[in-house]
């Protein structure tokens, strides 16, 4: 396996919302996803679902409120949360996920 470096993968991910799988571990998905605007609303019923920023700021919208992340901060929006991804300027995200996670959560699909 080659080594994966981070830096580089963000480089390739120019679309925001269209993440990007990166490795696979057991039924786990890392993926890298830019973030720019605002995502719609969603949940995943079955599936936590683990933010962490690698360039950028963003916020978290659920209906409990928001929470902002920078740079090397993480959030977990744990499974049955309604949720939403939303960023002023270009941000770069890694998601861990089961493989099986709709993107736009199941009731978007």
């Amino acid at each position: 396996m080659k080594k994966i470096k981070l830096k580089d993968i963000i480089k390739d991910v120019k679309d925001p919302w269209q993440p990007k799988d990166i490795v696979y571990i057991n039924d786990t998905a890392l993926r890298i996803a830019k973030i720019q605007g605002v995502y719609n609303w969603h949940t995943h019923r079955d599936e936590d679902e683990f933010f962490l920023v690698l360039k950028g700021k963003i916020s978290i919208d659920t209906e409990e409120g928001a929470v902002e992340l920078r740079e090397n901060e993480g959030y977990l929006v744990e499974k049955g949360k309604r949720h939403r991804s939303r960023a002023k300027k270009p941000a770069w995200i890694l998601l861990v996920e089961p493989t099986r996670t709709k993107t736009l959560g199941e009731d978007n699909q």
